[in-house]
This record gives C-alpha cells, sequence and structure tokens, in this order.
C-alpha cells in the first residue's frame, strides 16, 4: 500500500471539494492520473523515437499499445 501526503493546502482543498473524504473516489483518480501520465510518456518516447527515424510499421504499434493498456 501506497500512502501520499500533500503539504500543499490550496491542492489538498481542491481534492476535498472534488471528492469530499471518499478515500476510494481519491484512490481512483489518482491511479487514473497516473496512468494518463505514462501514456503521456509513452507518446512522447514514440514520437522521438518516430523523429530520429526509428519507426516501425503501424500494425505493431498498435498491437504494442494495446496490449499494454488491456
Amino acid at each position: 500500500m501506497l500512502n501520499i501526503q500533500i503539504d500543499n493546502p490550496e491542492l489538498e482543498q481542491s481534492i476535498k471539494q472534488a471528492y469530499g473524504s471518499d478515500s476510494n473516489s481519491i484512490a481512483r483518480a489518482f491511479a487514473e492520473f497516473v496512468q494518463q501520465q505514462k501514456i503521456r510518456q509513452d507518446i512522447k518516447i514514440s514520437i522521438e523515437q518516430f523523429d530520429a527515424g526509428e519507426g516501425i510499421p503501424l500494425a505493431g504499434v498498435m498491437g504494442e499499445i494495446r496490449a499494454k493498456y488491456e
């Protein structure tokens, strides 16, 4: 289990306004945020690889992406 402490009163207040005291909702929202960040990072890396001429066929790319997030 991972516990996170928030030392930013404004952020804490925003979270409380959005989710109240429901720790399950907060945990789900955080998990979604982390997954979105991972997807963004993967896309950034893919763009850098493509720009460097390291492209691969689209069918292969889609298969790898689908396998990661299914």
